[in-house]
């Protein structure tokens, strides 16, 4: 017993290390967004909060500083629809994957794995051009529809997993009580996917809310550009490097991810083990 308490106590010992030299950084960012600009830069770092300020948010947030709120607006809304979209159709494709025996769904189901290595750079110019024709250039349909390329490839894949997992019998069983396909579909299945779901809109929201280098060149004026772009840009705002507002704004870009994975984390957690379990 006194080995076994030992190990356990040398585990979380061990995890607690892992932990503060993850969060150290975040808390700090955290800290320094409450003090000027002077105060972040000294010999000795000092974590006290006395004498804190909300300027820095002011001015991350105000039309004479980083003027975060049209950029915080644009992400979320392309970000949200890209979340949204994804596990519509998502679940859509994962149960089409699932259930019908179609000629090259094989085939498919490797293009999908295999579809994340073919973007970045490569891809660029034929997405400027295909955005260009439609008419999509510098706007957030635009950048939603580029978004869903990188998501929707893996979140089919997961999808797939997780209908596999379910027995035909529960689909069955709906078309006999009368409930067609669609609605076996609508009101049988896809709530017991709800884990999965929740793993795969906040997959394809953290990858839309993050991305930098599509933003940079899809989108160039306030109407479409991303918190990404605002915050290099606040690098050299006027000439001047105001630490405590980039901070701040440090602070503000990570906060809407933090409170989205603390609303869905049970579910995120389980999606996220259910399809280890049955991918």
């Amino acid at each position: 017993m006194n080995g076994r308490l030992a190990r356990r106590l040398g585990m979380f010992a061990a995890l607690g290390l892992v932990m503060a030299f993850t969060l150290s950084p975040y808390a700090w960012l955290v800290v320094s967004s409450f003090k000027a600009s002077t105060d972040i830069f000294t010999r000795t770092p000092n974590w006290s909060l006395s004498g804190a300020t909300l300027k820095n948010y002011i001015w991350a947030l105000g039309p004479t500083g980083g003027n975060l709120s049209i950029f915080f607006w644009n992400t979320i809304l392309a970000a949200g629809l890209t979340a949204i979209i994804t596990a519509v159709l998502g679940a859509m494709g994962g149960y089409a994957m699932a259930r019908y025996a179609f000629p090259g769904r094989r085939f498919l189901a490797l293009a999908l794995l295999l579809s994340p290595m073919f973007q970045g750079p490569p891809v660029m110019i034929p997405f400027y051009r295909i955005l260009s024709t439609l008419k999509l250039l510098n706007t957030i349909p635009g950048l939603v529809l580029v978004y869903l390329s990188l998501t929707l490839p893996i979140c089919i894949w997961l999808m797939a997993g997780f209908f596999r997992s379910l027995p035909v019998e529960l689909e069955e069983a709906a078309l006999v009580d009368g409930c067609g396909p669609v609605g076996a579909f609508a009101w049988i299945l896809l709530p017991l996917t709800v884990p999965g779901l929740a793993a795969t809109s906040l997959y394809a929201f953290v990858v839309a809310w993050n991305d930098y280098q599509y933003a940079l060149i899809l989108t160039s004026s306030e109407r479409a550009k991303t918190i990404q772009l605002s915050l290099s840009e606040l690098l050299t705002f006027f000439g001047q490097t105001n630490w405590g507002g980039i901070m701040a704004s440090g602070v503000l870009t990570t906060l809407p991810v933090i409170l989205i994975f603390m609303v869905i984390q049970k579910a995120l957690v389980q999606g996220l083990t259910a399809g280890a379990l049955k991918s």
